[in-house]
């Protein structure tokens, strides 16, 4: 078992040609050829790239259901009919990255009550926060994450929603957060608070974590994000 961020970069001024595409046309073909459900889908609002559009799957069967569900889908001859109409004289992406996940070790002793999230951060904002790792040190960031840092950050307004180990992608070794916001202001005045707190400054954190790659995002108008990310038990 496995996750999947799909990151497309779009071409300019088509972004929401892509976002009505993957929301609203796609999804009968995913549940044709056996894709399991979406765990989020987003549009960049900030970050290295815009425009660009995110979504995130996990794959239970692995390798093989990712490589099974692909290969129906790209030999149906319906959507390969509606892909090129809908693309027109030339298609929507300019490429993909598609990075490969796995839940990490400590992400089951986060306390996140899923069931109870209010609904500001399910219409609010989202960010990826990417933490490029030094060779070796994994699992002392991991510790890191759990002891200091993730605490913190709930503490001053973050919902912990998913945290990964990076298998594929520019930061590798490294781990990739998901988190919620109620707002901007929220987070400016949450990552305020973080910089001043004494166990996140200290030599350890500040060589282990490093900065972060920060991606921010806002959901799509085809529903909010599953926020049942976590791998079942």
């Amino acid at each position: 078992m496995f996750y999947e961020l799909r990151m497309y970069h779009a071409v300019p001024g088509r972004l929401e040609e892509l976002v009505e595409r993957i929301g609203r046309v796609l999804p009968p073909f995913f549940e044709r050829h056996g894709f399991p459900p979406r765990l989020g889908q987003w549009t960049v609002s900030a970050g290295p790239s815009v425009p660009m559009f995110v979504w995130l799957l996990r794959w239970p069967g692995g390798f093989e259901q990712r490589t099974r569900c692909f290969a129906g889908l790209g030999a149906d001859q319906e959507w390969q009919a509606i892909r090129q109409r809908t693309n027109g004289t030339s298609e929507m992406v300019l490429r993909y990255d598609l990075r490969f996940l796995t839940a990490s070790t400590i992400w089951p002793q986060l306390d996140v009550d899923e069931a109870a999230l209010p609904e500001p951060v399910g219409a609010g904002l989202f960010e990826l926060r990417i933490h490029e790792v030094p060779v070796g040190s994994l699992g002392t960031a991991n510790e890191i994450l759990a002891r200091s840092y993730l605490p913190a950050a709930a503490a001053v307004g973050a919902t912990i929603l998913g945290l990964f180990e990076n298998q594929t992608g520019p930061a590798n070794p490294g781990l990739t957060m998901l988190l919620g916001w109620r707002s901007y202001d929220d987070r400016r005045s949450g990552l305020r608070q973080l910089g001043t707190m004494p166990d996140l400054r200290t030599s350890d954190a500040i060589q282990v974590l490093g900065p972060a790659a920060s991606i921010l995002l806002e959901s799509t108008p085809y529903g909010h994000p599953n926020f049942g990310l976590r791998p079942s038990s």
